[in-house]
């Protein structure tokens, strides 16, 4: 077998290839001696159909199957051979033909990773916003907790829902082009902070507390923080299963020993702080790290291969399914044109930015310890609920303990960018200023 290399662009190679007939003869004979083992056909004794009868029968079918052969092996020497870091199966864009006392000469289309150096790590100005905690979702918090030790009543003094309620209801229709269903979903509809859909807990107050088969139409706006259905309408009917009025308890001493966090009500509103203050220093350094990515990446241009990006939209869209409701074994619905087009937004950057830190870490000479690895598993066994050694031995069966590897690697990169960065701290722009001064760069004088 010959295969020759050429470059179609910085991440495509073709591969041309030509097998002798020899070669191809000698499969064609070995798949169709291996057929005649399975094949039952009248007038033959199994294992003594002839072969001139099973090529009749079934060529395409063995052409086809040594065909896939040949290019799987052709693909696995390019590999070995020449060190490409191939990172999907060959694309075959022209049916492959057997010819009899013909080569067999094909072409394949293989994807790799583009070879680069990663530029201009160093010096990066960053910005960040400083700690400043919003009265508001702290007041939220401590009524979440009121919530948790809340009981609840019959409503007897009205027959319309009000935001003083908690109602479990089911819920079918579609967002979008996306079908959703839900038997059974439970609402409070006066914490907006947690609605599943913009808008869905001020529709349903007012409704009857029997309602059933309720149409409800809701615009979800453009810059929803789901990007997956921003701008889509969802189209639900809903029922009310059962509805029943929240009664709070005070907020005193004994409230805050209910809890199990405090003593007193000044010390667990200083508790809520603290963990507030924390939270929003990791989502601080979460948005640090993004913009960090996000300049190496402005910086970092490099070409990325379209499967590396299908790979991601296919990542997201299976991730919408679940927040949908979709059951793990179901079969999802066919991505279509404009979900494809959300899902899309900063997916190649998404990939860009991966290779760039991949090989930063492999630049830098990157490791991750073997006790680095055991403490990200022992805190998600503490999360699932599973022992460490049933974990590990999972994740280690089906490749996620490479994940972990992998992303320890890619955070280390990330602090080594902001480690040779000069970060200040700075109040985020307004969004309107931020629209203003678009629209005024964009004018003309």
């Amino acid at each position: 077998m010959q295969v020759q290399i050429e470059e179609v662009s910085p991440v495509e190679k073709k591969l041309i290839v030509e097998v002798p007939w020899a070669t191809v003869s000698g499969k064609l004979g070995s798949s169709y001696r291996n057929l005649a083992k399975q094949v039952s056909l009248k007038g033959f004794r199994k294992g003594k159909v002839p072969c001139s009868v099973l090529e009749k029968m079934f060529s395409e079918r063995v052409h086809a199957e040594v065909a896939g052969d040949f290019v799987r092996e052709s693909f696995m020497n390019a590999i070995e051979e020449h060190k490409l870091e191939a990172v999907a199966e060959p694309r075959v864009e022209m049916k492959i033909e057997i010819t009899k006392g013909q080569p067999l000469a094909f072409e394949t289309i293989v994807e790799v990773k583009a070879v680069f150096e990663v530029k201009d790590f160093k010096g990066m100005e960053l910005t960040k916003r400083p700690l400043k905690i919003d009265e508001e979702d702290l007041a939220h918090t401590l009524m979440h907790l009121q919530k948790e030790h809340m009981d609840l009543l019959p409503i007897e003094d009205r027959t319309e829902l009000s935001t003083d309620d908690m109602v479990t209801i089911s819920l079918k229709g579609t967002i979008g082009d996306n079908e959703v269903e839900r038997p059974s979903m439970s609402l409070d509809l006066g914490d907006d902070h947690h609605e599943p859909l913009p808008g869905m807990h001020a529709a349903m107050v007012g409704l009857a507390i029997d309602t059933q088969d309720h149409e409800m139409v809701l615009e979800i706006p453009e810059d929803h923080k789901e990007a997956q259905i921003a701008g889509q309408t969802a189209t639900l009917t809903i029922s009310v299963i059962e509805a029943q009025k929240k009664d709070l308890p005070e907020l005193t001493d004994d409230f805050a020993k209910d809890t199990g966090k405090a003593e007193t009500i000044d010390e667990l509103r200083a508790g809520i702080r603290k963990e507030a203050e924390e939270r929003q220093e990791e989502q601080i350094q979460v948005e640090l790290n993004q913009a960090a990515v996000s300049e190496l990446i402005k910086r970092n241009q490099i070409p990325v291969a379209s499967s590396l990006v299908e790979r991601i939209i296919q990542n997201r869209f299976q991730r919408l399914q679940q927040m949908m409701g979709m059951q793990p074994g179901q079969e999802a619905p066919p991505l279509d044109p404009d979900t494809r087009k959300h899902l899309s937004d900063g997916a190649e950057d998404e990939v860009r930015g991966q290779l760039l830190l991949d090989a930063l870490a492999e630049n830098e000479k990157i490791e991750v310890a073997d006790e680095e690895v055991d403490m990200r598993v022992t805190d998600l066994a503490a999360r699932s609920g599973k022992t460490v050694g049933r974990l590990k031995a999972e994740m280690s069966r089906d490749g996620r303990l490479e994940n972990i590897v992998f992303q320890l690697k890619q955070d280390k990169a990330v602090a080594l960018l902001i480690e040779n960065a000069t970060v200040t701290e700075k109040e985020p722009e307004p969004e309107a200023d931020k629209s203003a001064d678009s629209e005024d760069s964009g004018s003309e004088d």
